[in-house]
């Protein structure tokens, strides 16, 4: 039962004649006849009824190419894991949420890269409170984000203080009188809690990097939303809030950078002051054969990302 010449019987199985499976198969048609005769030998069943026109597959034959199938993809796995296995050394595994690194990683990768043109890099582009545990269980070199920065055999070097800003579609009657030149991201509207009490909401999924701060910052206003709209993606989530479909907290810088003019839409808020700050870090595992380039990646973030998006640190 070789795999390797597994292609055989599944050529016979689609082409259901001898002459077109062999020319798919690039053998002659004694050949394939051999192999498949020595085949069902071994296996004490016909695969094939070849005395009807076109030849037919029997149960058995049925079966043998299901489950020779499911050990062909088992092997191809391996195979693959296998080979990811013994790179490892040679792969660099960064742990990033998909908004941030939809910022950061073009800034930092170019540079990175250059130094480093012999290392392979693995994104690993998920919800931050997945980050901690791949870097804790050795799958993530480096994370960055949001981090709990709760696990003592991890090593936490902080990036840069985000100011999370509320973000209302300027065609909301709490915020439409407002000239565009107030309630920027430089200069946000102290808006009182009251006047957002039943507001539409746009409210990112748990797991998400802004979930922790944007149901903090709702429940110290004291703010029960009024129809929620779970995202998890924030850059299609930008673009809801500017058509007016709820208020959303962002980073608002970044949000400009995504949605140039949305100031003329978007009107910048704070539920408190001084603004709300969320603390962006980076965590490795100070054991981790790969931490002198963490420590590099961190550097080169603070060297290239942070004073580009304007992030204070």
């Amino acid at each position: 039962m070789s795999l390797d010449k597994l292609d055989y019987v599944l050529a016979l199985a689609e082409e259901r004649n001898l002459t077109r499976a062999a020319r798919k198969a690039f053998i002659s048609q004694p050949t394939l006849t051999n192999y498949i005769n020595r085949l069902e030998e071994q296996l004490g069943v016909k695969l094939f009824d070849r005395s009807v026109t076109p030849i037919e597959i029997t149960r058995a034959g049925a079966l043998y190419i299901e489950q020779m199938k499911k050990i062909q993809l088992a092997e191809t796995n391996l195979r693959n894991e296998l080979r990811i296995l013994g790179s490892m050394e040679t792969v660099f595994h960064l742990g990033i949420g998909a908004t941030r690194g939809n910022h950061w990683l073009p800034l930092l990768l170019p540079e990175f890269c250059r130094r480093h043109p012999e290392m392979g890099i693995q994104l690993h582009e998920q919800g931050e409170e997945f980050l901690e545990v791949g870097v804790r269980q050795g799958e993530i070199d480096l994370a960055i984000g949001v981090l709990d920065t709760g696990y003592p055999e991890l090593c936490y070097e902080k990036l840069a203080e985000e100011p999370v800003l509320l973000a209302i579609p300027r065609s909301y009657a709490c915020v439409r009188d407002l000239p565009l030149t107030e309630a920027t991201p430089a200069r946000p509207y102290a808006i009182p809690p009251t006047q957002v009490n039943g507001l539409p909401f746009l409210l990112p999924y748990p797991g998400n990097g802004s979930y922790r701060s944007s149901k903090l910052l709702l429940h110290e206003a004291g703010v029960r939303p009024g129809r929620i709209l779970s995202y998890s993606n924030m850059s299609t989530a930008r673009q809801l809030c500017a058509l007016g479909l709820g208020a959303l907290f962002v980073t608002g810088a970044l949000f400009e950078r995504t949605l140039p003019g949305g100031q003329e839409r978007i009107a910048f808020c704070t539920l408190q002051q001084p603004v709300y700050t969320r603390t962006s870090v980076a965590a490795y595992r100070p054991e981790n054969p790969r931490a002198a380039l963490c420590r590099e990646a961190i550097a080169l973030t603070r060297e290239l990302v942070l004073p580009r998006l304007e992030l204070p640190v």
